[in-house]
């Protein structure tokens, strides 16, 4: 994958949340903050019908998503554009949006180095409100929004979807193993949909300790993206040292 230099390096909650979003046949979707096009390229490799916008503010990262999306035949169906999620508005509604947006307030955590990914990692263009209120507009009714984002924000994202008209109906915690906290959680919300939250079984990463750490079947069998780095080490969190070097995109 071309990505911008310099840049955040896309990382599994990217992938994560290719895997959790559900589409249907034909579908057309929005990737809000793109970044290099991993989550909407995913998504096409899954189910190559589709039709995706990717919109990011940092243009290097909207030419990386071009090329990306060109070097794996997907030109056709995979159109990226510069825009900021406060301001851009599609052409017409959309099926389905998804989204990896910055997971940290202004001012919390290690400053990253370089603009693009402090912006990746900071809600220093856009707070997931922003994203969600972009999200419902570009949304059909009844459309789906999907991203992935941490726990410990799960107040303030249940904040952003109620004030943009989306009703959360889909949850997923993923753990590094099972038996610690989770670092991530899936969520799925619906334009104008009625009230009621399924949360799904708990996601585990990794079992094993030490040299002999490797990723679960569950793992592998919920995202098969994963299959390559089956024999690896243990994934770092991604608001830790990994957050600093695998977040592909550069954020409005």
């Amino acid at each position: 994958m071309v990505q911008p230099e310099g840049g955040y390096r896309f990382s599994l909650d990217s992938l994560l949340l290719a895997c959790f979003a559900r589409t249907g046949r034909g579908q057309a979707g929005v990737d809000l903050g793109c970044g290099c096009g991993v989550v909407g390229l995913a998504l096409l490799l899954r189910q190559p019908d589709l039709r995706l916008t990717g919109v990011d503010i940092d243009l290097a990262s909207v030419e990386a998503a071009e090329a990306n999306a060109v070097a794996l035949h997907l030109g056709d169906r995979y159109a990226p554009v510069c825009g900021d999620v406060a301001l851009w508005r599609p052409d017409r509604v959309a099926d389905f949006v998804v989204a990896n947006p910055p997971y940290r307030p202004l001012g919390c955590g290690r400053v990253s180095q370089g603009q693009g990914r402090a912006a990746a990692r900071f809600e220093s263009r856009g707070d997931f409100a922003r994203f969600a209120k972009c999200a419902a507009v570009a949304l059909k009714t009844r459309g789906r929004f999907s991203f992935v984002h941490l726990p410990e924000r799960l107040p303030d994202l249940m904040e952003g979807l109620a004030a943009a008209g989306l009703a959360p109906k889909r949850m997923r915690l993923v753990h590094g193993r099972a038996d610690r906290e989770a670092r991530m959680v899936l969520m799925e919300a619906v334009k104008e949909g009625r009230p009621g939250l399924h949360v799904e079984p708990p996601l585990a990463l990794h079992s094993g300790a030490g040299n002999a750490t490797r990723l679960t079947d569950e793992a592998i069998a919920f995202c098969p993206f994963l299959s390559s780095r089956r024999g690896t080490r243990a994934i770092e969190r991604p608001d830790r040292a990994n957050r600093h070097a695998p977040k592909e995109d550069s954020h409005v």
